[in-house]
């Protein structure tokens, strides 16, 4: 009878892993996909089958076959660091490309605080003793300060950088798809 206990405890013990090995697949009613250590009700559950951990090539085999058995893994090896480099090199670009849209967005914001001056003030004032500034420029003059001027440029310049960051991630998205022949699914395109 004291027996039972320890047996029943081993027992639970040894089979436990078995369980929780089982991983299974389901999608929801939006669509997404989910992935639980029970199984899942519906008819789109699926048990999400384990790779081996260590792929043992049989004693019979011939060297080039196994020859060909490490060149395939040494080639999905490749692949996964090409593919790991690769969205951390698209990721860098979508922050770079953010923080771009960022500063972007500030310029813009200056820039129209500083419009907004300027046009306040083109009727005259106690300052200028009541002399108006034109309100538009005769003959591509600029009426713009040399802060609108400097933030018009730079803000060029990050319209051209953006640019560029899209282009390189373009690039970037066909290098990819070239190498793992389709576009992975862990692929987002740049806005």
């Amino acid at each position: 009878m004291r027996m039972i206990g320890p047996w029943t405890l081993a027992l639970l013990a040894l089979s436990a892993p078995g369980w929780s090995s089982d991983i299974y697949r389901w999608t929801d009613g939006a669509g997404n996909v989910h992935y639980s250590n029970m199984d899942a009700e519906g008819d789109d559950a699926a048990a999400v089958a384990h790779e081996p951990a260590a792929e043992e090539a049989p004693a019979d085999l011939t060297d080039d076959t196994t020859d060909d058995a490490a060149d395939r893994t040494a080639a999905r090896g490749e692949s996964d660091t090409f593919s790991a480099t690769a969205s951390l090199r698209r990721n860098a670009l979508e922050r770079d490309l953010r923080a771009t849209a960022r500063h972007l967005h500030e310029i813009d914001a200056r820039l129209a605080t500083l419009a907004r001056a300027r046009g306040q003030h083109a009727q005259g004032s106690v300052a200028t003793g009541g002399v108006a500034a034109p309100t538009a420029a005769p003959e591509g003059i600029d009426l713009r300060s040399d802060e609108e001027r400097t933030l018009a440029t730079e803000r060029e310049q990050l319209v051209q950088h953006a640019d560029q960051v899209r282009s390189d991630a373009a690039k970037l998205r066909e290098e990819v798809t070239a190498r793992l022949g389709a576009t992975p699914p862990w692929w987002i395109d740049l806005r």
